[in-house]
Order: structure tokens, then sequence, then C-alpha cells
């Protein structure tokens, strides 16, 4: 029985842009052994989907305890070794995991290419991750890769309504995170027969992927203004500050679910929402996921490569000279970074509007 190790130690929303990726090797190679090595911290995300077989994991944040973690996966006894995040630090630990055969990119931007034996050209970093992914899976299956899903937001176009293209991520959370979530909503009231519920996540984890906190509130506003819309607040532990300030003006009219759930949980909030309003961050990734619409706000990133992978994702942003410059803080010392502040909140609220609107109806502000 051929395994595979996947190597993949990057953050949430490189993880996401990997789901296809190993979809694809279980459908292609019904018999093999796929083993994930990466961030702990997602540890259970990873062990709950059925087609992966082992997850290994380590705190990606410090090397403290790497040559332990390259022992573990060493013992794991993978003939065939795929890197898909392509740092050096993940190109050594292909090089050091005893694998046969060692699949990756070449060039690499960390040079991480000299560890492997089975390079795949690198012609352009002008498509999607996912679509990077799927192609390094088929250099192992020969299994052509499915074609590249249709983005209408790359052609300003109206997206798509249908939700089938989010299958190919086939995230499933657990009995216990649809619980969980289904506990909060009842504490909340919340029917879905009745109610909309529109999830915002104001924290993009960095600066330059920040949309303003009191634009946020200012669209909370204008949402609860609308019948049967609730809105609610998300992101992780690290998100509280943020959320209170956008949620501090409104009271309690605002529900708050930053910090309450895990990761598979968040997803299963996010696959009962209307629409799902966030920067470039691992939780918007995650919302794409799970099947919710999305409303994008992007400022230094690249859509093409990094955008909502589905048909039905609006990105919305604001294309200056600088952009896009890929930084972490904005280079020219815009706090907000300019290309985020010019979003309007008059811009965001009409694709909420058109996304609320069930079929054969209007969303109107009460009166």
């Amino acid at each position: 029985m051929t395994q595979i190790l996947i190597v993949q130690l990057a953050s949430l929303g490189e993880i996401l842009h990997t789901l296809p990726a190993v979809r694809a090797l279980r459908a292609a190679l019904p018999q093999a052994r796929l083993v994930w090595a990466g961030d702990e911290t997602y540890a259970d995300l990873l062990d709950a989907q059925p087609w992966l077989d082992d997850v290994i994991g380590w705190q990606r944040r410090r090397w403290f305890g790497f040559r332990d973690f390259a022992r573990r996966v060493r013992r794991a006894g993978c003939q065939v070794a795929i890197d898909f995040q392509g740092s050096w630090r993940s190109g050594l630990l292909t090089g050091l995991s005893g694998a046969d055969r060692r699949i990756g990119y070449r060039p690499s931007l960390e040079v991480a290419h000299v560890f492997y034996n089975d390079c795949l050209a690198l012609e352009t970093l002008d498509v999607h991750a996912v679509e990077r992914n799927l192609a390094l899976a088929a250099r192992l299956t020969g299994v052509a890769a499915e074609p590249p899903l249709e983005r209408p937001y790359l052609h300003d176009a109206a997206p798509r309504a249908s939700l089938g293209p989010e299958s190919r991520f086939a995230l499933q959370p657990t009995a216990a995170d649809l619980a969980a979530v289904d506990a909060w909503f009842q504490t909340h009231g919340f029917d879905p027969a009745r109610d909309r519920l529109v999830v915002l996540h104001p924290d993009g984890g960095r600066q330059a992927h920040r949309w303003p906190a009191d634009k946020f509130t200012q669209l909370a506003r204008r949402l609860l203004g609308l019948p049967g819309v609730r809105v609610a607040l998300a992101g992780g532990t690290n998100a509280h500050r943020l959320c209170d300030r956008v949620a501090q003006p409104l009271g309690d009219a605002v529900w708050r679910a930053d910090g309450r759930f895990r990761p598979l949980a968040a997803a299963a909030l996010f696959s009962q929402a209307s629409v799902v309003v966030s920067g470039d961050s691992g939780l918007l990734h995650l919302a794409v996921a799970a099947g919710a619409p999305v409303v994008a706000l992007f400022g230094p990133s690249h859509a093409l490569r990094t955008g909502p992978y589905a048909s039905n994702a609006v990105v919305l942003q604001r294309h200056l000279g600088c952009s896009p410059c890929f930084a972490h803080r904005c280079p020219l010392q815009y706090d907000p970074p300019l290309c985020l502040d010019e979003i309007s909140v008059d811009r965001v609220f009409a694709q909420l509007l058109s996304r609320l609107a069930r079929p054969g109806e209007s969303v109107r502000r009460a009166a």
C-alpha cells in the first residue's frame, strides 16, 4: 500500500486551499494511505475529514520541537511526499521525511525545491492556489486536474447562484460542532425558516487586510434595520478587542460568536449564513469551504491567486497604482490602507441587499 505524505505547515487558508488536491489524491488512489503533516492547531479539523488517514501535528510558529516532529514524520514510512507549501521549512521536512519520491514546484520562493527529486515547473503564480495544488496532485496520480473554477468576480461579472462548486472542498463538521452551533442559535432565538443571518468577520489577521472597524459598525447598523436580518460577529479569541469596537455602539443587537467556536464549528455557523463578509483571511476561506456565499473585501492581496474559490462569491477591491502589494502592513504608512479604506459602506451594503433578497422579493429597510 502506497503511503503519501501531505506537507502543509501553513495557516488555515493555505490548509483549506490544499483540501481539493488531497481529495483528488483519495479519488485517484483509493487504497493509498494519506498522512498530513502540519500545524497541530488545525489537527481537529483535519482528523474529522474521512479522506485522511492520519495527521501528524506540530506548533508551526516555533522551531522548538521540529526535530521530534521530523522524526515522527519519518517513522510514518511514506514512500511519496508532496510539499504543497513550498517554504524552506516545509521543503526541509519533505527532505527529512525519508520518502523516495519528493514532489514540489521549481522554482520556489524560499528555494525549497533543493529538497525535491521530482519537480513541477512553476510557470506563473497568477493562478489560484487551489489550482496549483491540484496540479501537484496530478503530478503523482497522472489524472488530469478538474478544470479551473469559473470565478465571475475576476471579470466584474455577477456571481452565479449555484452553490455546486463549493463541493470541491467537502469540508465536514462533526456532529458535536453542528450541535454546538444549534445550541447557540437556540439561545438567540434564530429561526432559519424566518430569519436571515449575516456574519461579519472584522479581523483579517494582518493590519493590511482589515476593513475599518467603524465601517463594520455602520454596515451592521444598516443590516439590523432590515426586516428578519440578524447580524453576528465571528473571529478567533484574538479578535475580541476588534469585535468589541464594532459591537460597542450597537449594544446587544449584534450577536457575538468571536472566540466561541473552533474552526469546524465556525464552518457549521457559516453554512447557515445567508452571506459572510470578511477580508482576505482564513475564516473567509473557511466560509467558502462551508458553502456560504461571501462578500470579500480585498486590499493588498491578489484575488486571482487567493480570492474566494467559489463561483457565487463577490470580491470588492479598490485598485490603486500600488496594488496589489502583498504587504502585511501598508508600505505607505496608511492605517487603514487606502485600498481598503476606499471601499465604501454603501458599496458593501448594496452587494448584501442583492444577496439577502429571496427569490421573487426585494429587501428594503424597515419603516
